[in-house]
């Protein structure tokens, strides 16, 4: 049995607003090809230098422009328009001329299907503002529009592109160039040669206004002249510099008592001369005691120093003395007790106290036999030619020889 038309046409409704809802999901600029103003407007809107001004006002516009509610349509908006739209309120009805025509054909698959719908049908609800988009140039179109565009500049200036007068052009900037450098290394030359011509040539003096000095070659040092008498007071009593502190003090005490029995024009008259004397002995860099305070600060370090030596070596006379007691108490008890021994063994007698008297064994070395601190076994005997004498053995501690 067929299908009720008013079953069919609530169908077609409801499929209707379900295809349209999910347009209305899709961004418009996903889906609709922008035109050729536009996209050259994306790529081409900041050709020009714009001032702060400017692109304050620009992004003022476009916040404005993204705020604006009349921007803001969907896909379905720009297609069909608001009142168009189908409406899935609208409940099963009748359809209207507008959407029974819109659902009797397909639906566009393609921006460019949708764009010449209207030119197929005229009877569509389209609004006659969409309008096929014109076909999208190609690069090779677009290289070859650029390329005679250029050839038409050339024309214009009078420029010959052949590949010939290139050629030309090319040669005669070589040449030009190698002129110019063939007439820097030629002046490089001639400044070479002129300056090989003239090696001794001086630069003239530049004029002053204040006539220049007198060069003087010769210098001549002042010299000074010493009273009467002084130079020649050097030679006949030179000035007595001593490097023992006490004999200067004694010299300068002698010498002042000396200078205050003269009369008082003597006196000034020696102690003129002498003030000049020690002056040209401090400038020959020689040194002058004449201060009696630091001279006798000098012998009273001297004196602490010689005090100070003479207390050290009494120190070291009387150990070195010590020592040499007990270095000779030593050798004469080591004596003795050789004498002893070689009396007590012409005797036969034993020498009790010989083991008590033994060394004790380095720490290590006490149960080692032979060499070191331990005793051979046999203590003090006397054997037919045996090599073990008294208390020790052989390499024993105790005193004692080799056994007849």
């Amino acid at each position: 049995m067929p299908t009720d038309r008013a079953d069919l046409i609530v169908s077609l409704e409801k499929h209707n607003a379900a295809f349209t809802t999910l347009l209305s999901l899709i961004p418009s600029q996903y889906y609709i090809a922008p035109t050729q103003e536009e996209a050259d407007s994306k790529w081409m809107k900041n050709k020009k230098r714009k001032t702060g001004e400017e692109i304050k006002e620009h992004k003022r516009r476009a916040k404005a422009s993204k705020l604006d509610p009349e921007n803001n349509k969907t896909t379905v908006d720009i297609l069909f328009g608001d009142s168009s739209v189908p409406s899935s309120s609208s409940g099963p009805g009748p359809l209207s001329a507008t959407s029974t025509s819109k659902l009797a054909r397909p639906a566009p698959t393609s921006a460019s299907a949708l764009s010449s719908a209207p030119s197929a049908r005229p009877g569509s609800s389209l609004p006659p503002s969409i309008a096929p988009l014109p076909p999208t140039a190609s690069i090779s179109d677009l290289r070859s529009k650029l390329a005679s565009k250029l050839a038409g500049f050339r024309r214009d200036r009078g420029v010959d592109d052949a590949a010939e007068s290139r050629d030309a052009l090319e040669a005669e900037r070589r040449a030009r160039r190698g002129e110019m450098r063939d007439k820097r290394r030629n002046e490089r030359k001639e400044e070479r040669r002129k300056a090989k011509a003239e090696p001794t040539a001086k630069p003239a003096k530049t004029q002053l206004i204040v006539p220049a000095l007198p060069r003087v070659d010769t210098v001549s040092y002042p010299s000074v002249s010493l009273p009467s008498g002084s130079s020649s007071g050097k030679s006949k009593a030179p000035l007595k510099t001593l490097s023992n502190p006490s004999q200067a003090l004694a010299h300068l005490q002698k010498h002042q008592t000396h200078l205050a029995g003269l009369p008082a024009e003597k006196r000034a008259e020696i102690e003129e001369r002498e003030r000049w004397a020690k002056a040209e002995e401090r400038a020959a860099g020689g040194k002058v005691a004449d201060n009696e305070k630091v001279l006798k600060n000098a012998v009273k370090r001297m004196e602490k120093a010689k005090a100070k030596g003479g207390k050290e070596w009494a120190e070291r006379k009387r150990d070195l003395d010590k020592s040499q007691a007990v270095a000779m108490k030593k050798r004469n008890d080591n004596i003795a007790a050789r004498a002893e021994a070689r009396k007590n063994k012409r005797l036969g007698i034993k020498d009790k106290g010989a083991k008590k008297g033994m060394k004790k064994g380095r720490p290590g070395f006490e149960g080692k036999k032979g060499k070191g601190g331990g005793a051979k076994k046999g203590g003090a005997g006397v054997g037919a030619g045996g090599k073990a004498g008294g208390a020790g053995g052989k390499t024993g501690g105790g005193a004692g020889g080799k056994g007849k």
